[in-house]
C-alpha cells in the first residue's frame, strides 16, 4: 500500500513540476505514476481500490496546477516569477494610403506577397497579379493595415 502512496504522491509532485519546467516529459512521467498506482491498486486490492487511487490521483493533479495558479503568484517566488508590471502603449498605426499612385520596384518576387521599394523605403506589398517577377516596376493601387497592394505598370 505504501508504494501506491509514494506513486500517487510522485506522480502529482512531477505533475506539478511540470508547470514550472515546461516541455511535457514531467507531465508524462506523472500521468505514467499515476496509471502505475492505479495498476498496482487493482491488482492487489480490486477495483473500488483502484476507482479510489485514480480518483485520489486525478484530485491531486488538479490540486497542485491549482496551487500553481493561485498560491505560488502571491509568494515571493511567484513575485519574481511572473510579471506584474502593465505594459502601456501601442504601436504606431502605420498609415500606407499616402502611397496610392506611387510607382516603385519590387525589391522580391512577390507571389502575392514581398517587398517592393518606393523611394529609399522598402514596403511589405501583396501582389494584385498573384505573380511579380524582383525587378518589375509597379504601382500602388490600394493600402491597408498589413501593407500595400500593388500591380505591373
Amino acid at each position: 500500500m505504501s508504494a501506491i502512496i509514494l506513486l500517487v504522491l510522485l506522480g502529482a509532485a512531477l505533475v506539478f513540476l511540470e508547470t514550472v519546467l515546461v516541455g511535457g516529459v514531467w507531465a508524462i512521467a506523472g500521468i505514467l505514476c499515476c496509471a502505475w498506482a492505479v495498476w498496482m491498486a487493482l491488482a492487489e486490492y480490486g477495483i473500488w481500490a483502484a476507482s479510489i487511487v485514480g480518483a485520489v490521483s486525478i484530485a491531486l493533479c488538479i490540486a497542485a496546477f491549482l496551487v500553481w495558479l493561485y498560491v505560488i503568484p502571491k509568494t515571493p517566488f511567484g513575485k519574481k516569477f511572473y510579471l506584474n508590471s502593465k505594459q502601456d502603449g501601442k504601436a504606431p498605426s502605420a498609415d500606407f494610403s499616402r502611397l496610392v499612385g506611387c510607382k516603385g520596384v519590387a525589391a522580391t518576387v512577390l507571389v502575392p506577397s514581398g517587398k517592393v521599394q518606393i523611394g529609399e523605403k522598402f514596403y511589405d506589398a501583396n501582389s494584385v497579379d498573384l505573380h511579380i517577377e524582383q525587378g518589375t516596376e509597379v504601382i500602388v493601387v490600394g493600402a491597408d493595415v498589413f501593407g500595400i497592394k500593388v500591380k505591373k505598370i
